[in-house]
């Protein structure tokens, strides 16, 4: 690795880093309990998350990650982690529900994501009595998005 390579991973490393510090604590502590509602239908799943803060306030997106077989005879294949979530109980993490849609939208000609049909689950409303705040659950993650969990041939996840 060249000099020019390592000052551009570590510039890299500190933009991630400070982006991860302008998240509030009462915005952490909100993708912490929305993640603890993901129940994965077989073995496990990691979830990911973006968060866009604009005019309206914070957006934060969240998904099951996919699943990367290593070695055996299905190395390299990528999974789909399927997934439940009580939304009874996801409602309940939030002060007030102003909002709640489901989408279900063609990817025809978008080639951010990988399956031919996305689904999609917004609620809006208030957390913690004073926080706005849009969550958007994908039924699959972005394609930009690489798998969050290897799993070798005996079944063992790894954490990517």
């Amino acid at each position: 690795m060249s000099i020019e390579e390592l000052l551009q991973q570590m510039e890299a490393y500190r933009s991630r880093r400070e982006q991860k510090e302008r998240r509030p604590e009462w915005l952490q502590e909100f993708v912490q309990q929305i993640a603890d509602h993901f129940e994965p239908l077989c073995n496990v799943g990691r979830v990911g998350f973006d968060c866009q803060l604009d005019e309206r306030g914070w957006t934060v997106c969240m998904y099951l990650g996919t699943t990367e077989i290593i070695g055996g005879p299905r190395d390299g294949e990528v999974e789909h982690v399927s997934f439940r979530m009580d939304l009874n109980q996801l409602s309940n993490v939030f002060s007030s529900i102003d909002r709640c849609e489901w989408y279900s939208v063609s990817n025809d000609g978008d080639d951010r994501f990988t399956q031919p049909i996305r689904s999609v689950m917004c609620v809006t409303g208030i957390f913690a009595t004073e926080h706005k705040i849009r969550l958007e659950i994908l039924g699959s993650p972005p394609r930009y998005i690489r798998p969050g969990l290897h799993i070798d041939p005996f079944g063992t996840p790894r954490v990517s």
